[in-house]
């Protein structure tokens, strides 16, 4: 998948400290992005077509895609029986719920954000820059009289590629499951 952000963007962010020729930049954007994702428990962005979904238990339950920002419900089948018009299925587009209760159930849908929220083009930028910025993991750095205090997870712990609370509340509201 893309990052959420792209090497100019970095550039221009960090007004040209960090250019986009930087080494292992493209790896920092990737990563963090994959931080981000793995943290809401789905894509996020840009808009995807074709995710499938397979919903299977023992008992008749609700059915809830593990995606937000869903656009449409493509495919349907109901304990092994396909869905004619698959328009006429209800669903909630920002939390994933369709109304389908079933043992069995497979989903062929479109969900995501079209455009990357700029919060999370933001937040994946910091967190690269971060990575970026300690890539070895020093705490801080002294030449004479000039000393570097990079960012720490904890005391003596550098920050690198990990999400801070702070970061992890302001995707709370594009994580799956979350309620406001």
């Amino acid at each position: 998948m893309d990052p959420f952000a792209t090497k100019e963007q970095m550039a221009q962010r960090s007004q040209g400290a960090i250019p986009a020729s930087t080494p292992f930049l493209d790896d920092e954007l990737k990563a963090a992005s994959a931080l981000i994702r793995g943290y809401c428990r789905w894509h996020v962005a840009k808009r995807e077509a074709g995710l499938v979904y397979r919903a299977r238990t023992r008992f008749r339950e609700e059915v809830w895609l593990p995606a937000m920002q869903i656009a449409s419900l493509e495919e349907v089948s109901i304990n092994g029986i396909a869905v004619t018009d698959p328009a006429a299925i209800d669903f909630d587009p920002a939390t994933g719920w369709v109304n389908i209760r079933s043992t069995a159930a497979i989903i062929k849908f479109t969900a995501g954000y079209e455009v990357v929220p700029a919060d999370i083009v933001s937040l994946t930028l910091q967190i690269a820059a971060r990575a970026l910025g300690s890539p070895l993991g020093f705490v801080r750095e002294q030449a004479g009289g000039v000393g570097v205090t990079h960012s720490q997870i904890t005391s003596n712990v550098a920050g690198g590629s990990v999400l801070f609370p702070h970061e992890m509340a302001q995707l709370d509201a594009y994580k799956i499951g979350w309620m406001a």
